[in-house]
């Protein structure tokens, strides 16, 4: 597994300084092989391989009904018929991946003005977190960035319906509904000093502790937000859970938000979707830093939903330098690193801890 996602990154990387000469029918064929070769990857893994696959087998074989209403829907449906067919837990990981990978694509294609590097990104990072463990929150967010596309585009009813869907697969796919307060309006000066202000004004939140879960009524999701401070309280949280000044990613996507805050004028001429995208990782900072105090599970996984954009926004850092295979080759060497820094993390060093 290692050597397949390190391959496929190094091509896409290798592709990527020569996609703008390249055919587009060239372009989809890269794009769909490497999308052909994901799918094998993430469906054909051990349980062994990532964290989080050995807690879904276990919760592939302990599913006897269509009767549940802890679990997502997708969840109970697709490993109870499943399981009906006689099919083991892989069955389940194709399924899923068969939903997000080719979602993502195609999500991929419709934002990205450079297809290519935008996947290699993606691989370096996303696509080992969510298609190769969290499975039910990489269908909901592929859905996601659909829904940021259509509203971006002011079709709203469609980015609700996306999202709607997306709840089937992952409960927190319902704070994707925020993006209808975002618009891809060019950013007035007193917008980019607000979201220049943002990651500050969470810090404050974040180490003076404050929890404004307590505030909000059940109705609109109080009662979870409850149950989540309960774990907590009960030092049942999710080992995974990191803090945000141990995480490379996370300040890397910090440095990256200020980067094309600082460089806006440029990069907005050359991408189109920068405003939503700044925005939406706004909103993941906020998540990240002002749910930790309720939970570091909560905070980390509405983190990851939404952060998913900066694939996007390393692709249009590349358009700050000139020539732009310049831009491109820095965004390589940063996303290469990361990657081989993921692959020791969480799949050797899972799988070596994993066997003593």
């Amino acid at each position: 597994m290692v050597i397949a996602i390190l391959t496929m990154i190094l091509i896409c990387m290798a592709f990527s300084l020569i996609e703008e000469d390249m055919k587009r029918s060239d372009v989809l064929a890269v794009i769909g092989l490497t999308g052909i070769c994901m799918i094998i990857v993430a469906g054909t893994r051990s349980i062994y391989d990532t964290p989080d696959s050995d807690n879904y087998e276990i919760m592939y074989y302990s599913i006897n009904s269509t009767e549940d209403d802890i679990r997502e829907p997708s969840m109970v449906y697709l490993s109870y018929y499943l399981n009906q067919l006689g099919l083991g837990v892989n069955a389940l990981f194709f399924a899923y991946a068969l939903m997000s990978i080719p979602l993502r694509l195609g999500a991929i294609l419709k934002l990205s003005p450079l297809p290519i590097l935008t996947l290699a990104i993606y691989i370096s990072y996303f696509y080992q977190l969510h298609d190769l463990m969290q499975i039910r929150c990489a269908v909901a967010s592929a859905l996601f960035l659909f829904a940021i596309y259509y509203r971006a585009e002011k079709k709203w009813w469609r980015a609700v319906l996306l999202i709607l869907v997306g709840i089937l697969f992952h409960y927190s796919a319902f704070a994707g509904l925020v993006i209808l307060f975002f618009s891809n309006k060019e950013l007035r000066w007193w917008e980019r000093y607000l979201l220049a202000a943002a990651v500050p004004l969470c810090l404050l939140f974040y180490f003076f502790g404050f929890d404004y879960s307590y505030f909000i009524p059940d109705e609109l999701g109080g009662d979870r937000l409850a149950a989540y401070r309960e774990l907590k309280d009960k030092g049942k949280e999710d080992a995974m859970t990191w803090v945000f000044y141990q995480h490379p990613v996370f300040l890397l996507n910090v440095a990256l938000y200020y980067g094309c805050l600082f460089y806006y004028d440029l990069l907005a001429k050359k991408y189109k979707y920068m405003s939503i995208m700044l925005k939406t990782l706004a909103f993941a900072f906020f998540c990240m830093l002002t749910l930790s105090t309720l939970s570091g599970v909560l905070a980390s996984r509405l983190y990851e939903y939404f952060a998913i954009v900066s694939i996007f926004l390393w692709t249009a850092a590349a358009y700050a330098f000139h020539p732009l295979n310049y831009g491109k080759i820095f965004i390589n060497a940063v996303i290469f690193v990361q990657c081989l820094a993921n692959v020791f993390v969480y799949t050797l060093g899972w799988y070596g801890n994993h066997m003593k």
